[in-house]
């Protein structure tokens, strides 16, 4: 069912909401490049060697199988990934194109490691080893992440083939380096000087990841080069390659990935995915709608995100409770996947941008893993005309409780507020009207209570201890389910002859360690838009 409060999202320009990875010339730039789908196979002639260039051979008779010893020998063992996929752009909608980027070989039997934004969501991935454009190998992805942007790779059918080792000193502050990779495309090899200028640097403002560790450097670099070695003097791998930008009036400045983080997190993705569900996506935000999110390009598939059919275009509002990208970044999001831990539930709430409409589910269900989202409940349809016409169209604001314990939206109009706990129960509660006064002692004053009682399996019999159908007339009583609360609500109209509105619930979360209360009553059209968006949005916080 469409939602009316959302219906507004049809006429706001799509390039409001472009992810800020697409905004200014001081905004980081994810390090692919864009490049055309061959129109044959691998030796075609676009990709031929040049006339003067031999092809370069995967790896010399005596060095297969080994590891690498100088950064001057390092090219056998890097290698340039074609990722071809079906994607999704706030400005552009659907298409189907490709992109290009570096890696490196780590092992003799052909597992590669790469950045996660060079191949998540692809459909094909085709690899190119030392800038031999005469052969090309299929890969697939082992484990991938997107917080730490990194991905493993197989690269399968390659011969025994020379790799390159991971440094194990921590990085220095001056210390010279090589970048080698493929930029903008190129299929041939590029190596590239440059020192070490920050050690610990702060990539938090990066739009495509949350990198806690990384490294800042000055050698040359491009869209291309990511996922590429940084290279010691002896051949050591000591970061990867991922980002770069151009601030306005400055010098380029180059980001990669700390070694030893990485180090880290190839030890998980060996296992799989690691601080992923599985989704490549960008912040965007509209401060006039006041929307922040994460809108999703591309889904890969058995992901939990693709169990819980999330699709490419949908903007995620919030993890657990906690609102996505308000600062324009994947920090929350991360910290979100962090601190839950691997392979535990997320509730998730998505703004689906094409219908309107408001999904919640739960990521990692443990009850049902291919649990799908499911709409939250719209009443406008239901109650527009139930009641008066009138009232100003409501802004929204976020309201949690003092115990920070449960959230809702509230319209901003409605400035009388509790926020304590309720005097009966001691449960977290929130109260907010325009006069609570005057919403709990009379049937015409708009307002809303969420609160939490102790977990209770008679939920009928707790909407029936709110004692409105002595007042009202009872209007029935339904199912309720959103993906993350289940149980009931009632309908109740006319108390007292007034021709209001009221809408109780009662419902438990999937964990069902407390019952959630909702009472919302409404007088006009506009404030049916409120309970609309009081349903769409209480949720409780978990650790």
């Amino acid at each position: 069912m469409t939602r009316k409060t959302l219906s507004l999202l049809a006429g706001v320009p799509l390039l409001a909401l472009v992810t800020t990875a697409c905004g200014g010339s001081t905004t980081p730039t994810v390090e692919t490049v864009t490049v055309q789908a061959p129109a044959g196979d691998s030796a075609d002639a676009t990709d031929a060697p040049k006339p003067d260039q031999a092809p370069i051979t995967a790896a010399p008779a005596d060095a297969a199988g080994s590891p690498i010893t100088s950064h001057l020998d390092a090219q056998p063992a890097v290698i340039q990934i074609r990722a071809m996929g079906g994607m999704r752009d706030p400005e552009f909608g659907n298409y189907v194109g490709g992109g290009s980027g570096s890696g490196f070989l780590i092992s003799s039997d052909g597992l590669a490691i790469t950045n996660n934004h060079v191949v998540t969501g692809a459909a094909t991935l085709e690899v190119f080893i030392g800038g031999d454009t005469t052969r090309s190998y299929n890969a697939r992805v082992i484990g991938a992440s997107e917080c730490n942007d990194l991905a493993l790779i197989d690269i399968s059918e390659a011969e025994p083939l020379p790799y390159l080792d991971f440094a194990q000193e921590p990085v220095s502050v001056g210390q010279e380096i090589y970048v080698a990779g493929f930029p903008l495309g190129d299929p041939e090899y590029t190596l590239t000087r440059g020192i070490v200028s920050k050690a610990n640097a702060d990539s938090e403002a990066l739009t495509w990841a949350s990198v806690d560790h990384s490294l800042e450097h000055d050698a040359a670099a491009h869209p291309g080069n990511s996922g590429g070695p940084l290279l010691t003097t002896d051949g050591k791998v000591t970061g990867v390659h991922f980002a770069g930008f151009l601030p306005a009036d400055m010098v380029r400045q180059q980001f990669a990935i700390d070694h030893l983080l990485a180090q880290n997190v190839l030890s998980h993705l060996r296992d799989g995915d690691y601080e992923s569900l599985g989704i490549n996506a960008h912040p965007v935000y509209d401060q006039s709608m006041d929307i922040t999110g994460l809108w999703v390009s591309g889904v890969k598939p058995g992901s939990p995100a693709a169990r819980a059919k999330v699709v490419p275009g949908d903007i995620i509002t919030t993890l657990n409770g906690l609102p996505m990208a308000p600062t324009g970044t994947m920090t929350e999001y991360c910290d979100v996947l962090r601190t839950s831990g691997e392979g535990t539930p997320v509730a998730i709430e998505v703004l689906r941008w094409d219908t309107g409409e408001v999904l919640r589910g739960e990521l990692n269900n443990p009850v049902d893993a291919d649990a799908a989202m499911t709409p939250v409940m719209s009443f406008y349809d239901q109650l527009g005309d139930e009641v008066a016409d009138g009232g100003s169209e409501y802004t929204y604001e976020r309201v949690v409780d003092d115990s920070e314990s449960i959230v809702i939206e509230v319209p901003t109009t409605w400035t009388d507020r509790e926020t304590s706990a309720y005097p009966s129960t001691g449960m977290p509660a929130i109260v907010a009207a325009r006069d609570i006064d005057a919403f709990n002692n009379s049937w015409s004053e708009p307002g809303l209570l969420y609160t939490q009682t102790p977990t209770t399996d008679d939920l009928g019999g707790l909407i029936d201890a709110l004692d409105f159908v002595e007042s009202c007339t009872d209007d029935g009583r339904s199912d309720y389910s959103d993906g993350l609360f289940t149980g009931y609500y009632n309908q109740y109209s006319d108390c007292n002859g007034s021709g209001n509105q009221v809408v109780a619930l009662a419902a438990n979360p999937t964990d069902e360690s407390f019952t959630a209360v909702l009472v919302v009553q409404v007088i006009n059209d506009s404030d049916v838009l409120a309970l609309d968006r009081a349903f769409a949005t209480f949720n409780y916080f978990t650790d």
